[in-house]
């Protein structure tokens, strides 16, 4: 078999188990409905993985990598640039951070079964539990808690405490992912929200002079 050829199989196994772990949960699906949804025999399977684990396990490895390949590809709807400051300042990569990651998880196949998975996960393994924690929430909130702490030095936000500024714009975040996951058809509905979250959020916190 090819290289190429090898390398497909492998990460289709992946993507197709995936799918499946986020619908059925880790112990609701063996080697058998994976090899099934691919239409190969479960031989083909061990000749990349050595059992289910195995797979699991190369999908939690794999995110990092897929996740900057899909957010690298997005851009802020252009209904929504006139919420950012006409400056290049910190405020705009706030905000174009967080709705590329809000079309991630909501908009792409990828990003929407991997937080269904990880979240059904968490409590299964420590290390989905792990995951789930720095991918979901805990990059998020200490990355945004930095951009905050960055603009309130700057005097661009009030003076008040970063994490729970961050906190508060992050978790509304977090409600519409689940609030729309799974219904394509509403995505702009969910943009709106999106925008009106920003905006109130700006009315709130900027600087009186700003």
């Amino acid at each position: 078999m090819p290289k190429n050829k090898t390398r497909d199989t492998k990460e289709v196994i992946l993507l197709v188990a995936l799918k499946l772990f986020s619908e059925k949960g880790y112990d609701g699906v063996g080697i058998r409905d994976i090899s099934k949804e691919i239409g190969i025999r479960e031989s083909a399977i061990y000749k990349h993985y050595n059992n289910k684990q195995d797979i699991f396990d190369s999908i939690l490895k794999d995110i990092e990598r897929r996740y900057q390949e899909e957010v690298s590809t997005f851009m802020p709807p252009e209904s929504m640039t006139n919420i950012f400051s006409k400056e290049n300042d910190l405020r705009e990569e706030l905000f174009r951070i967080s709705i590329t990651m809000f079309q991630f998880y909501l908009k792409t196949e990828y990003g929407s079964q991997l937080r269904r998975m990880l979240t059904i996960e968490q409590y299964r393994t420590t290390e989905a539990g792990k995951f789930f924690h720095e991918l979901i929430i805990d990059n998020g909130l200490d990355y945004i808690s930095g951009v905050f702490t960055n603009l309130i030095k700057d005097e661009i936000y009030l003076d008040v405490d970063p994490m729970i500024m961050a906190v508060q714009f992050y978790s509304p975040l977090y409600l519409l992912l689940s609030k729309y996951d799974n219904q394509p058809e509403k995505y702009d509905e969910a943009l709106i929200f999106l925008e009106k979250h920003i905006r109130q959020f700006n009315a709130i916190y900027l600087s009186s002079d700003k």
